[in-house]
């Protein structure tokens, strides 16, 4: 069965610099279908301040054939930062809306959540709408860290252009509640999603959901996401 798996490994700046930049090795491993290498960033601060990138981490998104490749490459890892100190959870996709390239042949489950989920947006910005896309974007990212449903959120990106959200949520319903709101409720989202139909941010965007299945190693400064945990 197909897998999904997001990643966070220690490791010194000039590391993940370089796995941000160049990832050819990760394309010819075997069962692993696509990835993204991101830096993570907290969730709501300002672009310019220096304590919003977690320079010594590097995330990985991954989308895996099945379970066995995936413990293949965590034995035998293409590149030695992956053989550092880590946390990886694995996930089952259920439900996507928008499409972005190398994660078409990804499977939809019949879902119907009746506890944590997982929701990962992945989106190529147009680099002109960079200053627009950070105006709009800001208070979408307040509004989601501050959720009462919220179980762990965070953003990041690559250079230049890549950015993605990874968010755990108590529900669907919380989730959806988020996103859609009412009033008051949800409000700076409703308001960034009718400016980006306007006039688009991204020339790539999708938003995928998942049901948690298993959690790997250890994270300071983070519950644990999957269930009963």
């Amino acid at each position: 069965m197909q897998l999904f798996s997001y990643h966070l490994i220690r490791a010194p700046l000039t590391s993940v610099a370089t796995r941000l930049l160049f990832t050819a090795k990760l394309r010819r491993t075997p069962g692993l279908r696509h990835a993204e290498c991101l830096l993570p960033m907290r969730m709501g601060h300002a672009v310019t301040r220096p304590g919003r990138y977690r320079w010594n981490t590097l995330a990985m998104f991954a989308f895996w054939d099945d379970e066995t490749h995936l413990d293949q490459f965590l034995e035998s890892p293409p590149y030695a930062i992956f053989r550092r100190p880590s946390w990886h959870i694995r996930m089952r996709f259920y439900r996507r809306w928008g499409s972005y390239a190398g994660l078409e042949s990804a499977t939809e489950h019949e879902a119907e959540p009746e506890g944590r989920v997982v929701a990962v947006t992945l989106a190529r910005l147009r680099l002109t709408e960079t200053f627009r896309f950070a105006r709009w974007g800001k208070p979408v990212e307040a509004l989601v860290r501050d959720h009462p449903q919220l179980i762990h959120g965070a953003v990041a990106f690559r250079p230049l252009g890549t950015f993605s959200t990874f968010t755990v949520w108590e529900s669907e319903r919380a989730m959806l509640g988020m996103v859609r709101g009412a009033g008051e409720v949800g409000k700076e989202h409703r308001n960034a999603m009718v400016e980006r139909a306007r006039r688009p941010f991204h020339y790539e965007f999708t938003t995928m959901r998942f049901v948690p299945l298993s959690e790997h190693g250890e994270w300071p400064d983070r519950p644990r996401l999957t269930p009963g945990d």
